[in-house]
């Protein structure tokens, strides 16, 4: 078995072996489980990229924001369109439902 000198940053290694020792395993094991995973997985066993901000719609190409419309689209529910609006009475202070052909109900007396 070979012996191998690693630099941690502080505190690393009190943290590890505390976690460890709850798992009933020693640090050592800990550092040969990581090294043997990172060896059958050729690289890291997760993804290594830099944070990065989550995109937003200016963000995208025009042939993504297409695609993007088109999955809405697909994806969206049936809504059946609406005979009234909801709306606050500033007046009053009550609901009221206005139809399209302009009529007004109130919700609450």
């Amino acid at each position: 078995m070979a012996t191998s000198t690693i630099r941690l940053d502080d505190g690393v290694r009190e943290e590890t072996t505390r976690i460890a020792a709850k798992m009933g395993l020693s640090f050592n094991a800990v550092i040969n489980i990581m090294a043997r995973k990172f060896n059958a997985e050729q690289g890291f066993p997760f993804p290594v990229r830099l944070e990065t901000a989550e995109k937003t719609v200016f963000d995208l190409s025009s042939d993504e924001f297409e695609q993007a419309c088109r999955r809405a689209v697909a994806e969206r529910e049936a809504v059946p369109e609406m005979e009234y609006v909801t709306r606050l009475d500033q007046e009053t202070g009550k609901l009221m439902k206005v139809y399209g052909d302009g009529r007004t109900e109130y919700v609450l007396d």
